[in-house]
């Protein structure tokens, strides 16, 4: 968002530059007569700061020659004095300052247009800076395609297998928890790992599992479909929603993928993802690193998790932090102005005395051939495997 900021900041110096050649021609008007201007303000403010003290010393000493009683007559009387002295300052300063305008109407068109620029300058920061904040959605967009199904439990009788309508397929994604990009590329991992090291597996992500039992749907799976020649196959459910994983190897290949595994690779890959609400990554890491492990190679390095509510939070605070510069900027450039403009100028009558007065300011087939159906080698699953929640 900060493209908004860079689109606001060379309005300001478009703004500035046109500033500058409008009131070139008022650069005229005389240090000295700034100066003078000062010079008299202050000159009356401190006569009527000096009639303020006196009158705040008079009242003090007649306070205490007044019986308790006459105090709070004595303090309305000083206190009509003090605003008339007041009135009286405020009407020779207008005057003053009035007649010095009219001498000088061109550094009064400057003044104003300065002044102009300068808020227009704030406003601008202010709602340029509350337009580009970054809005986080109410959902992300696969849940509106989950949205009519995610109430549905599943279990091994309901579940779709697509394996069994197409061989090239190994995930079963009916909630639609992952994009089909990621469903593409695991699909593409699991045939290499079955084509290449004989192990038939099966991915199932929804958002809800009957009874909130991921072990025994994936063991059902398993046992149902016989999953795995010669019982090496592979059954992996998660519950997104759930916040659940089972992965559960056949009973041959429990030696070559180990419960202590499982759980590794799921507290490596699965849960830090899916607590960031990235399973398309969970799942992805997950199936190359269970290739990985089975090939006996370098596990994949997760890359950086980031939500997507850190990355809004961290644009927040960047987007904040250049209009934060650009206020203390802009201030920093009105205060110089103000040395010739004097819009700050305003020097006043000291504060009244104790009597009250103030004053302001990412394939080959399994089992078959191109988009035919597959079937499964008949294998089981005895029990082993790990589960994990996030």
């Amino acid at each position: 968002m900060t493209t908004t900021f860079f689109f606001f900041l060379g309005f300001i110096i478009l703004l500035l530059g046109g500033g500058y050649t409008v009131t070139r021609k008022y650069d005229y008007t005389p240090k000295n007569a700034l100066m003078k201007k000062s010079s008299d303000l202050n000159a009356l403010t401190y006569q009527y700061n000096d009639a303020i003290v006196a009158l705040e010393n008079s009242y003090k000493m007649e306070k205490k020659q007044q019986s308790f009683w006459n105090v709070s007559s004595i303090r309305r009387q000083y206190s009509k004095r003090y605003q008339a002295l007041e009135r009286e300052y405020q009407g020779k300063r207008r005057q003053m300052t009035r007649v010095w305008e009219q001498m000088n109407p061109a550094w009064c068109k400057a003044r104003n247009i300065w002044g102009w620029i300068f808020t227009i300058g704030m406003m601008g920061a202010f709602s340029c800076c509350s337009f580009s904040m970054p809005f986080e959605e109410d959902e992300p967009a696969v849940s509106t395609v989950s949205s009519s199904t995610e109430e549905r439990y599943w279990n091994a009788e309901n579940i779709p297998i697509p394996h069994l309508k197409d061989a090239n397929q190994y995930v079963s994604n009916p909630d639609h928890v992952l994009a089909q990009n990621t469903v593409d590329q695991m699909n593409v991992t699991l045939k290499r790992l079955d084509t290449e090291l004989g192990i038939e597996s099966v991915v199932i992500v929804v958002n809800h599992i009957e009874n909130d039992d991921p072990f025994r749907f994936a063991q059902d799976v398993g046992n149902k479909y016989g999953v795995g020649r010669n019982d090496r196959g592979l059954v992996v459910v998660v519950g997104y929603q759930d916040h659940s994983i089972n992965m559960s190897p056949g009973r041959s290949l429990e030696a070559d993928l180990t419960d202590a595994e499982c759980h590794r690779l799921q507290q490596q890959y699965v849960v830090p993802a899916m607590r960031a609400e990235m399973p398309d990554s969970a799942m992805y890491y997950l199936t190359e690193a269970i290739y990985a492990t089975m090939q006996k190679k370098e596990l994949p390095e997760m890359s950086s998790l980031t939500s997507q509510s850190d990355e809004i939070d961290n644009e927040i605070i960047a987007t904040t932090g250049l209009y934060m510069l650009f206020m203390i900027a802009w201030i920093a450039f009105f205060m110089h102005l103000n040395r010739k403009y004097q819009w700050l100028a305003v020097l006043g009558v000291s504060g009244g005395g104790s009597w009250g007065g103030s004053s302001g300011g990412g394939h080959s087939s399994w089992g078959g051939g191109g988009f035919s159906g597959g079937s499964f080698g008949g294998g089981s699953f005895g029990g082993g495997g790990a589960t994990s929640r996030w």
